[in-house]
Parts: C-alpha cells; structure tokens; sequence
C-alpha cells in the first residue's frame, strides 16, 4: 500500500511519542534519503526522510547512513537545525505531510522555531525548511506548482483541498469506496473499500504494523491478500523493506537531478543574457544620436545628452563602436534563444527520464545506460567478452481475452513502440498531461470493456498510480506522431477521446500474474 493519510496519522503519532524533546544532533543525506540523528534520555535514534518515489516515508531506522553527501541543501539543514530540539511532529489535517517544529537556540535572537515540512507525495515529495512560514530553503525548487510559489524567500502554502478531513468520516451505505475518496482527504481507495465492506471508521481500526512479503509494501493493519510478516512498531515494518531496487536506481537519479540543475543554471545564465542583448539594441539610438547631434565627428568628448563616451575617440569612432554592439547583440539573440530552447528540451527529457525510472522494474533500469550516454553517464560495467553489448529490450506484453496490451515504459520501449511494433489498427492510450507509460491495445474489436482495461494499464504505469479518477486520453495509432528532435516519449495526438478510470487492484494483479 502507498502511503495515504491515515497511515501518515498513526506513523506520526508513533514518531511523536518516541521523539519529541529530543535533540538533533547531525544530519545525513545520501541521494533521495535524509538521516537525523536525535538524542533523547540517553539513547539516540535515528529518522530516516525518505524522498524516493517509490519508498516514500519517515520512519526509525537500525540502519543509520553512515556516510553521506554534502549538497548545499542539507548544509542549509544543519546550519538552521542542527543542535535544536524537536517540540513535536505534527500533521497537516488528514494529509500525507510531516511537520517537524525545532526550537534552536541563537545567540542573539535567542530560542528561535523552525519548521521542516516533509510532502509524502511519492513523485511530487519535497522536504521544506521554513522560518516563520517563509521558505527558507527546499529540496526540490519549483516556481509554480498547482499555484505555490516553492522557491526561496516565498510564502510556503499547504496544498489547497476541498476535500473534508479524514476526522469527519461517517458511514454512509449509499456511498461507493469511489465517491469517499473523492469526499474525504487522507482515505486511499483500498482503505476506502475496507471502510465501506466493514462499516468502520478509520481511527477504529487497530494498529497492526504489517508488510507484504510478496508486493514488499507495508500498511498501518493487514490489508493484503498475502504473505504477510507482523511487527511491533510501524517503523520496524517500513525499515524491514526490500531496498534492493531502490539502490539500482539511485546512481541514476541522482545523475539526472545533478544534470537537471546544471542546465538549469545554464538557462537561467542564458535568460540573463537575453535579456542584457536586448537592452544592448539600445546602442543603435546612441549611434544614432550622435550623428543627428549636428556636432563635429572628429571632436573627442566624455559626454553627449547624457551619453557616457570614450573621450580617447572621436565622435565618428565612438558611434561606430556602438554600432558593433548593437549588432553584436542583435546576432546573439537568435543564438541564445536557440540554446535556452535546446537545454529546456534537455530538461523537460530528463524530468521525463525520472519518471520513467520510477516505473522500472530491476530488470529494465540498465536500459538508462544507454538513454543516459548522451548526457555523458558512463557507469561501470562487469568485465565480459561481449563489451558494449546493448541490452534487449522487452515490452510488458499482456494478454486478456481477445485483447493485447503491450506497455512502454522508457524512452526506448516506447521507441520501439512506435517504430517497429505499432501498428495503424492499434490503439494508443496514455496518462493525460503527466508523465506516463503508452499503451498500446491490439483488439479486433474496441469494446468499453477493453478501453476501460487498456486505460487501467495506463493509469496503473504512470505517476497518478494512487489517485483516483484518473484521465486517460486514447485514440487511434495512426493519429500518434514523434515530435521531432525529442526521445520517443514525447509525442503529438489527434482525435483523441478521454476517459477517466478508477485502477481495480485485483484485475491489475490478476493480469500481471499471467503475465
């Protein structure tokens, strides 16, 4: 199970009562994961912040980071954090959010609060370093995201909700699993169809930490169908989680999210100078005036109406010299602006990357060797007689009745999709603008049933996997079209249709079984 609020609930209260007034003593950081190590009444636990999409959570740990890396971010934790006390840790209502309130001694200002705002949101998790609600530093910098501004010096917002808390849930038989999720914030559909099959408010249920062993997924009681192994704290349960995946993966999220910052240092360095040519065009009205001034152009002056000039050159000389940087400025435009387009293309492909990486399973990350070689990562390879051998790339192909679904989860799947595997007949289904896999349905016959099922698969692969209501857009395969110049993911569509789907966990399961 993902992460929901109800889970959040009871893992929070868990950390609370082991946790509050305790002091952080250090911080670690190695990739995606955060370590703080806390001491209480003589005895030191240790958290772990966990920002990957796939393991999203905050738990206690018997495996501490022991040796970490050192990012301008986690310098700002330790410069704001380290030493003070955690007061509490608290819930945003019924939501998927962590607030950690530090009061940290200064010098002069005397006891200060903090706060770190840790968002559980699987792709969308960010870690939040606030004074006073005003974000002093955080993970991930974007400058809108659903309407916040999460960028430093801003006003941090919550995310906005109509929905009601989780607190106000009331039994009420004429209401399907579908519709409580969609009135109530923090209850997951699967925690949704439990409520309604047992007529049981959340907060009634008892705490029972257990983890799937065969889906290695952990929730706050039993709601799996099987294997299961039972502990004695949440955390103990989250900890006991299979990280072999995790650490496949992380060379190469922490290889985009470096190259993702380089190049957007490159476009905002770029956009400067953008804007600084565009000034310089200016320099053709000095030019200008000068020649209408009617003075004489051999004279050598340092000013003219309020014109600074090289007092060293004539008039004639210091026109022209304007002139130069005028035109000089008026080439460079069309350059600039051409380089900004290409390295906010080279981004928006690696932001597409993570999400595709997300989707992968162990056998499909070393695809990325050779999507990630163009931006030059070169990653160590076992010594074999077969040196350079590119991998073979399968496609999750499923078979349901008289329907195939045949799924692409990275750029080169999906190239491979459209390239040699689709066919005109096909139907391509995919996430409605968001990240995703395509999917492609080859049936005899389109039916809603196989729409819905195709749509599922879509919604099932993508980053909305635990929302509801998902949007899916289909349409015919001849109307899908590569966009020049960008990896096989990126593609335009006409005549499309939208479908908006709910994923049924047991025809999911049932048909990746057979699989």
């Amino acid at each position: 199970m993902a992460l929901d609020g109800i889970y959040t609930h009871y893992l929070i209260k868990e950390l609370h009562e082991t946790l509050e007034k305790s002091r952080l003593e250090s911080i670690t950081q190695s990739g995606l994961r955060f370590c703080l190590s806390l001491y209480k009444e003589k005895q030191r636990h240790f958290l772990i912040i966990n920002l990957n999409a796939s393991f999203t959570s905050a738990y206690l740990t018997n495996n501490p980071i022991k040796k970490g890396d050192t990012t301008n971010f986690s310098n700002q934790l330790k410069k704001y954090l380290q030493g003070g006390i955690l007061e509490s840790i608290e819930q945003y209502r019924t939501d998927r959010v962590f607030i950690f309130n530090f009061t940290v001694y200064d010098y002069i200002e005397g006891p200060t609060h903090k706060q770190l705002i840790f968002e559980a949101m699987g792709r969308h998790a960010n870690l939040y370093l606030l004074d006073k609600q005003i974000i002093i530093d955080a993970y991930k910098k974007m400058f809108v995201l659903d309407g916040r501004h999460l960028v430093t010096h801003a006003q941090f917002d919550y995310f906005k909700s109509d929905k009601l808390d989780a607190t106000l849930y009331q039994y009420d038989a004429l209401q399907t699993p579908k519709e409580i999720t969609q009135k109530y914030l923090g209850i997951s559909l699967r925690l949704a169809q439990y409520l309604t099959e047992h007529r049981i408010n959340p907060f009634q249920i008892q705490v029972q930490p257990t983890l799937s062993l065969n889906q290695n997924k952990t929730y706050f009681f039993n709601l799996f169908d099987d294997e299961v192994q039972y502990f004695n704290t949440l955390s103990e349960a989250l900890d006991q989680r299979i990280m072999d995946i995790k650490d496949l993966k992380t060379p190469y999220i922490n290889f985009i999210e470096k190259e993702i910052k380089k190049f957007e240092k490159k476009v905002h360095l770029l956009n400067h100078q953008l804007e600084q040519a565009h000034l310089n065009l200016s320099y053709k009205d000095q030019g200008d005036m000068i020649y209408a001034s009617g003075m004489n152009l051999n004279l050598k002056i340092g000013w003219i109406d309020k014109i600074a000039l090289d007092e060293t050159k004539t008039l004639s000389q210091n026109a022209q010299e304007f002139y130069k940087l005028y035109h000089k400025s008026k080439r460079s435009i069309d350059y600039i602006e051409a380089e900004i387009h290409k390295f906010s293309s080279m981004i928006e492909t690696l932001k597409n990357y993570l999400n595709e990486l997300d989707l992968s399973i162990d056998e499909e990350i070393n695809q990325f060797d050779e999507l990630l070689e163009p931006f030059g990562f070169l990653k160590k390879r076992r010594i074999s007689s077969k040196k350079n051998q590119k991998h073979k790339i399968k496609l999750l192909t499923l078979n349901d009745e008289d329907s195939t679904y045949i799924i692409g989860k990275n750029a080169l799947q999906n190239a491979l999709l459209m390239n040699e595997i689709g066919k005109r007949t096909d139907y391509w289904f995919h996430l409605k603008d968001a990240p995703g896999s395509h999917v492609l349905l080859r049936t005899e016959r389109l039916t809603e049933k196989n729409i819905r099922r195709a749509s599922m698969l879509a919604a099932y692969f993508s980053t909305f996997k635990n929302s509801s209501s998902i949007p899916i857009n289909y349409t015919e395969f001849k109307y899908v079209s590569k966009i020049s110049g960008m990896p096989a993911s990126f593609v335009k569509i006409k005549n499309e249709k939208t479908i908006f789907i709910d994923i049924d966990e047991s025809f999911i399961n049932s048909i990746l079984k057979n699989a």
